[in-house]
């Protein structure tokens, strides 16, 4: 499945960037999302539970993926000025992201069994 725009395929560069985890990020953030609203800061550390290390990934990456998913009528935000502190922009699933989030899970799931045939 493309990403918001269209994007296909594995891209080089450097650290963990956008080659490397683009095309996992999505699924994972829908994924976080689905379960409860959240800030940009809680998601990046969310994402260690996929074996994404937060501390290498590049919170510009996920952030400009969020405004695309956005974009893309996937995700929602609004902005949380509650408690102390500055405003902080929340993130919540669209039912068009709910959509693309089964479509990503049907893909991820064909992968999974082609690749257990592969090295099984």
């Amino acid at each position: 499945m493309p990403g918001p725009r269209g994007r296909r395929g594995w891209r080089g560069g450097r650290g963990v960037q956008r080659g490397q985890v683009g095309r996992v990020l999505e699924p994972c953030l829908l994924t976080l999302l689905q379960e409860q609203d959240r800030h940009g800061y809680d998601l990046i550390a969310a994402l260690g539970r996929f074996g994404l290390e937060p501390a290498l990934l590049d919170s510009g990456l996920v952030y400009r993926m969020l405004r695309q998913m956005e974009e893309a009528g996937w995700v929602a935000s609004r902005w949380d000025t509650a408690g102390s502190g500055p405003a902080r922009r929340v993130y919540s699933l669209t039912p068009a992201g709910q959509s693309a989030l089964a479509e990503w899970l049907d893909e991820l799931g064909r992968t999974h069994d082609m690749l257990h045939r592969l090295l099984g």
